[in-house]
């Protein structure tokens, strides 16, 4: 049996990965997430007949994987370089958990299937950021801006509401929704096979210590923190809009549910003009222009919701969406990669994922489930002022990154 040659080895595991695997792979994740967010409050309350508080506990339960998921999974790529045995054995988890929701009956057969599904998906998104830097950072890869692969994503949210709108008129409905959510997960799979095994080995790795720590550190510096409090603030108050905005624009507005998928659509179609326009409006504006404005969006949402529940107001203000998702979900993941360093450069992704999405996104759905049983417009009056202090506290965090002295040459 011939062996073949360490240098034909590091080659297959550290060839160039192909810009169009990476897209594909934001693709397939956010048509994931695509495939649940619009729909799986409607999904929950009709087809499983659960109250508010019943869904806004799930949501929680689902939201607490992800304060360790992509820690380990973060931790994994820094210190092993993994890359293909990750994508697939989360997308096979993604696979397993809408199966078993299809036949789950009850509060807790759904609560653990919702949270195994969470579980999953969530790291993918870290993972996929954490990628895409290390091999830009890799002098042997061809150089490619953050906004022409992040778009896929928004283009994999839209495509299941087209699915699903189609699913009303050949009678299948919201009954459809794990099937749907199954398929592209599978999709998922099938891109992952083409990544390599593991990233590139860099010798210059200037992070000699555990890569979680060496991330923890940096973001323990006064202006981050402050940064990821408030960003996290309004992530919080994000969840009372994703949790209920479909029930909002059925029971509240009176919109036919069919519809929920293709209004949704109609802001992350629109969001794919925001994000190609990113490398332009950061030359101009910098992340705290941009953040600004995404304050803005975020906070006329709430105004819209609060104060103007009509289904034209219901529906207008996702023109800006787009700037609330560069803002809150697109920027803050440029901004932290600014100021890692080589080694931990997943790692700084996946504790962000942790604070924003696991912490004040488990405070925030139950927050949200809970003050839901009161109203959606009590729902949205309440979020509308927590928004307001995050947008506060973000803007004070760019105020001390001006006083400070320069911690980043990235910057």
């Amino acid at each position: 049996m011939i062996r073949a040659p360490p240098r034909v080895l590091l080659r297959a595991v550290s060839a160039p990965t192909s810009v169009r695997r990476l897209q594909a792979h934001y693709f397939a994740i956010y048509a994931v997430f695509g495939s649940v967010t619009p729909y799986i409050t409607i999904y929950l309350r009709d087809l499983k007949q659960l109250s508010l508080t019943d869904i806004g506990i799930i949501f929680a339960v689902g939201q607490s994987a992800v304060l360790f998921m992509p820690v380990v999974m973060t931790y994994l790529a820094d210190r092993y370089r993994l890359v293909r045995p990750l994508f697939v054995g989360l997308f096979a988890l993604n696979v397993l958990a809408m199966s078993a929701l299809m036949g789950a009956v009850g509060f807790w057969a759904c609560l653990l299937w919702i949270a195994i599904n969470r579980l999953a998906t969530q790291p993918q998104v870290a993972l996929g950021d954490g990628l895409y830097f290390t091999l830009q950072a890799d002098p042997d890869q061809p150089r490619v801006a953050f906004s022409t692969v992040r778009v896929w994503g928004t283009i994999g949210f839209i495509v299941p509401s087209i699915v699903m709108f189609g699913a009303y008129y050949l009678g299948g409905g919201i009954n459809w929704l794990p099937g749907v959510t199954a398929l592209f997960a599978v999709l998922g799979i099938l891109n992952a096979f083409g990544l390599p095994m593991r990233s590139r080995q860099r010798e210059s790795s200037s992070a000699q210590g555990m890569p979680t720590l060496e991330a923890a550190k940096v973001l323990m510096r006064p202006h981050l923190m402050l940064f990821c409090i408030g960003a996290g603030t309004v992530v919080f108050t994000n969840m009372a809009f994703y949790g209920f905005y479909p029930l909002y624009l059925t029971h509240q507005v009176g919109i036919a549910e069919k519809w929920v998928g293709p209004i949704s659509s109609l802001g992350v179609g629109i969001e794919i003009l925001y994000i190609l326009g990113l490398d332009r409006m950061k030359n101009r504006f910098g992340f705290g222009g941009i953040m600004a404005l995404a304050s803005a969006a975020s906070l006329f949402r709430f105004v819209c919701l609060a104060f103007l529940p009509t289904p034209f107001f219901a529906v207008c203000f996702q023109v800006f969406h787009g700037m609330t998702i560069l803002g809150f979900f697109i920027v803050p993941v440029m901004y932290l990669n600014a100021h890692a360093e080589e080694g931990y450069r997943n790692s700084i992704q996946g504790l962000y994922v942790v604070l924003v999405a696991g912490f004040f996104s488990i405070a925030g759905n139950v927050f949200a489930g809970h003050v839901a049983e009161f109203g959606l417009i009590t729902l949205y009056k309440a979020s509308l002022g927590i928004c307001a202090i995050g947008v506060a506290l973000t803007g004070l965090s760019f105020w001390l990154a001006k006083r400070a002295p320069a911690t980043s040459p990235n910057l």
